[in-house]
């Protein structure tokens, strides 16, 4: 019970890990053959890829074969590898890209592709693979029967007129052009995505050489993709009108608690300047998230310098917006004037939960969302320790404020107290409805579909945030006679 309690007393959940991005610098050797990017993609995207061959011994000159293959997938936790293993991972979806996802309910889902023949270039020039229509050349099940004869027929017919090559029944021919200016941004992509859907893309570059000659090769591959609506994934572009709104919806709470302050600036309290930071601090993490979104919208790829800061701006105020719950909770404003060495514990804990709070968020903000996050879940541990603490302390001070409150009869704070435990309680139970539907249809989920919905896991949090903030907003307001009413 205490995880579902710290989740809503301080709202902490916020992104779950690093953006996809639009643009990817990759690179292929011999031993490391394969590479490839995922990205969930709206209909339309375009797909460019520009590789750059550089050979190790300019006097052997060196061909490279160059092919790639797009998969779509209807399971957006299909694509699931580590680093160690990316390149046996991407060699095997390469070489049967046909295989169905895995299901524990027995439940077949149908995939499509398209491959492309190996092409020979010689190594030394900037390569921008052209445009295959994928609409046809994407291979889709239901109908695929007729699709393959045909282009097993295709097929034949080249392999009459040129060198044969060993490909899946499943390929079409690429056509490829040299293109001196490198640019990855052409007018013309290798291919426009047909269907919304998470995509794989694997490159695989190799060397046509001698054995004996042993020749070595660095292949340098961009990759981007784009879409109608910019390079945000098709998970994540909701979230960047979702944080601009956000932004708005703080800024107009900023602007109603300076008013309000200002005309009760004689009277204000303490704990009033408090929820004026948090307020202050809300603001300016929606608007730097909001800048990091659009950042990677229109560039292709985070700024990694404003990812860390907006983990830190989060960071700094999930530690504030518990240290005030942690001073109401003790009666600061309320019951005692002030806390004396009790805030000297209180500032003490901030700066702790803070420290491991840093570093848990960068460490996830560094993880991709489909990645596996070991190293999340050892950054969390610690971090889980002290909110499990904090919990403690904010349950048993809260019940100590209240039995005061009883003891005086002072039923005008108690109602006061009252309002703020009934919310406190009302996000607990949002907060475990919404966990144990996530968990169900997002976490144990072997085939999840309903990947457009990913976004609603973050969002969720900063909405019942700003809900509860509210209402603190509004209990804790400035008023005629502030020092009166909530000191004596």
């Amino acid at each position: 019970m205490l995880k579902p309690v710290i989740l809503i007393l301080f709202l902490a959940v916020f992104a779950c890990g690093f953006p996809e991005q639009g643009i990817w610098h990759l690179t292929t050797r011999p031993g490391l053959e394969y590479v490839g990017v995922k990205k969930s993609l709206f209909k339309g995207s375009r797909i460019n890829i520009k590789v750059m061959c550089h050979l190790m011994d300019q006097s052997k000159p060196l061909d490279i074969s160059i092919s790639w293959m797009l998969r779509k997938t209807p399971c957006w936790n299909e694509y699931i590898f580590s680093e160690s293993t990316e390149n046996d991972f991407f060699q095997s979806y390469y070489k049967d890209p046909d295989i169905a996802p895995k299901t524990s309910n027995g439940s077949k889902y149908e995939v499509g592709y398209v491959k492309t023949i190996p092409e020979q270039f010689p190594c030394d020039q900037t390569i921008v693979l052209s445009e295959v229509d994928i609409e046809n050349g994407m291979i889709m099940k239901a109908d695929s029967e007729a699709l393959k004869a045909q282009l097993n027929k295709e097929m034949n017919a080249e392999e009459e007129k040129s060198t044969p090559v060993t490909t899946v029944d499943s390929t079409i021919l690429s056509k490829s052009k040299i293109s001196p200016e490198g640019s990855p941004r052409t007018k013309n992509p290798v291919a426009v995505v047909p269907y919304d859907g998470v995509y794989l893309l694997v490159v695989h570059t190799t060397a046509q050489s001698n054995p004996a000659e042993n020749l070595s090769y660095v292949a340098y591959i961009d990759i981007e993709m784009q879409s109608d609506y910019g390079y945000l994934s098709a998970v994540d572009w909701p979230l960047l009108g979702f944080y601009a709104a956000m932004c708005v919806v703080y800024l107009v709470y900023g602007i109603a608690w300076l008013i309000m302050s200002a005309i009760r600036w004689q009277e204000l309290l303490r704990v009033q300047y408090w929820i004026g930071a948090v307020i202050f601090l809300g603001m300016l993490e929606k608007a730097v998230f909001t800048a990091e979104y659009r950042s990677l919208n229109t560039q292709g790829c985070s700024v990694s310098g404003l990812i860390i800061f907006a983990e830190l701006v989060s960071c700094a105020k999930r530690t504030l917006a518990r240290m005030l719950v942690i001073i109401v909770s003790l009666g600061f404003g309320i019951v005692k004037p002030r806390l004396g060495v009790v805030l000297h514990r209180v500032v003490g804990v901030g700066l702790l939960y803070f420290v491991l709070a840093s570093i848990e968020g960068c460490t996830r903000a560094l993880q991709v969302r489909i990645d596996p996050q070991r190293q999340v879940l050892l950054a969390s541990l610690p971090l889980s320790l002290l909110e499990s603490a904090i919990c403690f302390w904010i349950f048993t001070a809260l019940v100590q404020t209240t039995r005061t409150l009883r003891l005086r009869r002072n039923l005008v704070k108690l109602s006061l107290y009252r309002h703020f435990t009934n919310t406190l309680a009302f996000a607990v139970i949002a907060s475990i409805i919404f966990m144990l539907w996530s968990i169900r249809y997002h976490q144990f989920e072997t085939c999840l579909t309903d990947w457009k919905e990913l976004w609603v896991d973050d969002a969720y949090w900063h909405v019942l945030f700003a809900i509860v903030l509210l209402v603190i907003m509004v209990l804790w307001r400035p008023s005629n006679n502030n020092q009166v009413c909530f000191l004596y």
